[in-house]
């Protein structure tokens, strides 16, 4: 524990800048408060008096509050954290946790309960980072009787939510169109999103920021949180008529999947919290940081994320040697660090209906131990990446032929495919030796250094041997898998892809090292998702990269240079046949690589920042170097401009005091350069300005164009 102080029945934690006060009478502690930094000389004890509830008038005599477990043996009214029962036990679906005993660990407690009556017992184990501020809670649940005890639902510790939190944001979405944003009320009832597609979900993003009416970018209280989770979820905000509101998360069960048996038990996944007075942009920063320092776990952190090349809508299923070299020829050309081999390299793979499963190289396509060009590669001085989708198998392959038991589903109903392919139970040890046994395999004898680890359908009947519902075990088995991998490759760096976004979340994220966003390569789509999914994820992370002057996700097309603006902030790559651009732009992609990778330390160690105006096409994006010496600004006109004359941007979180010089990296071809009577300075010597002019009056901007941008460097003299 970072910092506690007790008092009876209250219990504080403290981060760097928020604490957490936990308080209890005879029952489970509730979070009474989590926000700013108390003092230390603070009374606990009247804190918590000042929380005292009144008895309302036709309610029951026990006001009680939301707890860390509400249960409606103490008489809750609202949605119960456990749903479970003992077969042939008479009451073993109701029940109270009681004989409250407090557990030290480092940066927080373990509140230790049991329901002797039903024979379990909980854990509610709650930490917080000294240094990040983001809060971690989880749930423990453990069968000590002597028969099975089925858990319908166990949330992680219940949030208790201040009335304030009148309104939340909701990250939804769909295939190339992920982390959409809408911002809604809390109203009186339940909003409850559930996913049920075995994967994370383009549609049903594991988080939710709770905010008030007041709260922005850069102002205002809000309390960020998500699952660390890659399966199925639920997500629960309650408001009762009481006004008290609730926030439960955990793992959505299908059948009998919560099942423990006598000792057995079961643990939720992670709850992540930050909270902050300062608006959406500080909570976003605590997010980034703690995934910086926690969640994220790269083989050399120190070293800059590659920029990629991906050959799949270059090239597709076409991998003629002569193609392929002459890609990565162009790669090399444009500064490329990394070059991915895509779907197409295994044996009889000529579409996307057949041989997944089989994973050997294909000798028609790679005769005379060519090694799947990695030899090439690396001898173009760039590292080797391979696709691979090792959770599925197609009904067409030498696989499937051997082991059709080997796929999940549940008899006598038909096993449904999607994108002609079936999921793999991969939680059966034969299944994951094989597996593990052929990706090892290529990469010990390839050289590979980083796997596109691809997931391309929903689950639907998961069913594993048996019929018994598999849909928790295939993602414990994912992780088990990937780790085991990792374990004996411990360079080995591995994406998480999934239709693109599919596959977010912190829980696959301690096990990989960049996401996929979106199969979106258009650039005003990817700025809107990429804005989306930074509210919890930090740029170095988002795989980023230039598409084709036409997408065809979208049909739109787009010039190179705003292709290449909406890629710079994240993880830089490409994702177009480089072989067959213009030599105009071609050098367009060229100068916005070299400039990523000079500005690339700025963005991916940074404080990030999103900028808003009263211009909603207009998306601005900033990064603040760690010693707040230099800062980087992309600025794009996604949509056409509201009016006429451009909204100043106030660039915060500078040094106050210290003078800048704001000059212009790079501007849209059709910018308009000038605008009748003056030229923009940026056009010319730049400005000087200091931090707090550039916060408080702002750089003012030329007029932009629709699908128009700029990039600007803010450097210390």
């Amino acid at each position: 524990m970072s910092s506690s102080d007790r008092t009876p029945n209250v219990l504080r934690l403290d981060g760097a800048a928020t604490c957490l006060i936990f308080a209890w009478t005879d029952g489970v502690p509730a979070l009474i408060y989590h926000g700013r930094k108390l003092a230390a000389s603070t009374d606990l004890a009247a804190v918590a008096s000042a929380f005292a509830r009144p008895l309302l008038h036709a309610t029951l005599d026990v006001a009680e509050p939301v707890s860390l477990h509400p249960e409606a043996g103490r008489g809750f009214a609202g949605h119960p954290a456990l749903i479970g029962q003992r077969s042939g036990a008479h009451a073993s679906w109701a029940g109270r946790f009681g004989a409250l005993q407090c557990r030290d660990v480092a940066d927080g407690v373990v509140f230790c309960l049991e329901d002797e009556a039903r024979g379990l017992g909980l854990e509610l184990d709650c930490q917080i980072d000294p240094e990040t501020d983001v809060a971690v809670f989880r749930s423990r649940l453990e069968n000590r009787g002597d028969t099975p005890f089925l858990v319908d639902w166990l949330a992680a510790p219940a949030i208790a939510l201040d009335q304030r939190y009148a309104e939340f944001l909701s990250f939804h979405g769909r295939w190339c169109a992920e982390f959409e944003i809408d911002r809604l009320p809390v109203p009186i009832g339940v909003v409850l999103r559930e996913n049920r597609r075995g994967r994370t979900s383009h549609d049903a993003f594991p988080g939710m920021i709770l905010l008030t009416s007041e709260t922005g970018e850069d102002d205002g209280a809000c309390l960020g949180c998500h699952l660390g989770w890659s399966g199925n979820h639920r997500l629960l905000l309650e408001r009762q008529a009481n006004g008290d509101t609730q926030l439960q998360m955990g793992v959505l069960h299908l059948g009998e999947e919560g099942t423990i048996g006598p000792g057995e038990n079961i643990e939720t996944p992670p709850l992540y919290l930050a909270q902050t007075e300062q608006g959406l942009n500080a909570l976003s920063q605590k997010f980034h940081a703690h995934v910086r320092s926690h969640v994220l776990k790269l083989p050399e952190p120190d070293t800059p994320r590659p920029v990629t090349v991906n050959t799949w809508e270059a090239l597709y299923f076409d991998h003629r040697h002569d193609k392929l070299t002459a890609l990565a020829d162009a790669a090399t050309e444009i500064g490329a660090e990394r070059f991915v081999l895509d779907d197409g390299w295994f044996r009889g793979r000529r579409d996307d209906t057949t041989s997944l499963g089989d994973w050997y190289a294909d000798d028609e396509k790679y005769p005379n131990g060519s090694g799947l060009i990695a030899d090439y590669v690396h001898a173009k001085g760039m590292q080797f990446g391979l696709w691979v989708e090792p959770e599925m198998v197609s009904p067409n392959s030498a696989l499937y032929r051997r082991h059709p038991d080997w796929a999940l589903g549940v008899e006598p109903y038909p096993k449904i495919t999607g994108r002609g392919q079936l999921v793999l139970d991969i939680a059966r040890p034969e299944v994951g030796a094989y597996l593990f046994e052929r990706i090892a395999d290529h990469v010990a004898a390839h050289g590979i250094d980083y796997l596109k680890w691809d997931m391309n359908r929903d689950l639907v009947l998961p069913g594993g041997e048996g019929g018994a519902a598999a849909a928790r075990r295939q993602v414990e088995a994912l992780y088990a898998l990937i780790d085991r991998l990792l374990l004996a490759f411990p360079s080995l760096e591995i994406e998480s892809c999934a239709s693109g976004g599919a596959r977010i979340d912190y829980g696959i994220l301690e096990r990989t090292h960049r996401f996929w966003v979106s199969d979106s390569n258009d650039a005003v789509e990817r700025l809107r998702i990429q804005m989306g999914l930074s509210y919890f994820i930090p740029p170095e992370v988002m795989g980023a990269h230039i598409g084709p002057a036409w997408s065809h996700t979208s049909g739109r097309g787009l010039h190179a240079g705003f292709r290449a603006l909406a890629a710079s902030f994240g993880h830089m790559g490409v994702e177009a046949d480089l072989t067959k651009m213009s030599y105009a732009d071609r050098e367009i992609i060229s100068a916005a690589v070299q400039r990523h990778k000079a500005d690339r330390a700025i963005w991916h160690q940074g404080m990030f920042r999103r900028i808003r105006t009263v211009d909603p096409g207009l998306t601005s994006v900033l990064a603040i170097a760690p010693d707040q010496q230099r800062a980087r600004l992309i600025v794009t006109q996604v949509d056409r401009p509201r009016a006429g004359l451009p909204p100043r941007l106030r660039i915060k979180s500078l040094l106050p005091e210290k003078i800048y010089r704001v000059t212009l990296q790079y501007a849209s071809e059709n910018v308009d350069r000038a605008n009748r009577r003056f030229d923009n300075p940026l056009f010319g010597d730049g400005l000087q300005l200091s931090g707090e002019a550039l916060a408080c009056a702002g750089l003012g901007l030329p007029a932009l164009h629709a699908q128009t941008g700029l990039a600007i460097a803010i450097d210390g003299p």
